[in-house]
């Protein structure tokens, strides 16, 4: 008897091994999201969050759980692991977060858990304005007056950067329009003549919540602003 259910279960493993797959998929879609859509809050930086860890962990468990139910609900005969099987199951992981509100409207899985993922998504929000809105304000605020004080020549310099390196690298090939957004306010930057107007429409409309952590330092640093500044806030950038 006991070999049975030893049997049963590591039949099971393989199925479920592929279930924590798609759920890893879901959870670097999520990530990736993530990235995008707090990109204002440049100190953030998630690993050294524990909030984060189990935000992610909900990322994987629940797509992971709905399959276990599905699989385990409508199929009474587990299907071949093959390679449509799981091909299946990688855009259901891709998709996921597309699927859930169909998911549960037809009833194949309970209704709570897009509460769930809501919740923490929710949760992980008001932290993050709990703990960095503030931090990041001053950053913007201070970055504007930091642009005011350069040369003009500093700043046509750093927005021919931006045109012809940054945001052609990383939107031309992949996203016409975006470009093209961001070619029409770099000029329309370039023909101000008043350099406060020119800062602040620089932050506002191409760095705030445009340009990652990681990336923004080399970018400030195309414009000459001040290695006193920049150490200030980049320390180890």
């Amino acid at each position: 008897m006991e070999q049975n259910s030893t049997g049963s279960i590591l039949v099971l493993i393989p199925y479920l091994l592929i279930g924590i797959i798609a759920g890893i998929i879901n959870a670097v879609n999520a990530w990736i999201k993530l990235e995008g859509k707090y990109l204002y809050y440049i100190f953030f930086q998630p690993l050294t969050t524990f909030l984060f860890w189990g935000w992610l962990l909900i990322q994987i468990y629940v797509p992971a759980q709905i399959y276990w139910w599905i699989l385990t609900g409508i199929f009474p005969k587990k299907p071949d692991i093959n390679p449509i099987f799981i091909i299946t199951v990688v855009i259901y992981g891709i998709s996921f977060q597309s699927l859930l509100e169909y998911i549960e409207e037809q009833a194949l899985a309970p209704r709570n858990l897009s509460i769930i993922v809501n919740w923490v998504d929710n949760l992980l929000e008001y932290y993050l304005k709990a703990t960095q809105l503030a931090k990041t304000s001053d950053f913007w605020k201070s970055l504007e007056e930091e642009m005011k004080e350069i040369k003009k020549e500093n700043l046509l310099s750093g927005l021919e950067y931006l045109e012809d390196y940054y945001f052609d690298g990383k939107y031309n090939r992949l996203n016409k329009d975006q470009y093209q957004g961001f070619q029409n306010k770099l000029t329309e930057i370039k023909q101000e003549n008043d350099i406060s107007l020119q800062s602040k429409k620089l932050v506002k409309t191409l760095l705030k919540g445009k340009i990652p952590r990681r990336h923004l330092p080399n970018v400030l640093r195309q414009f000459k602003l001040s290695p006193k500044f920049i150490n200030k806030y980049f320390k180890q950038s």
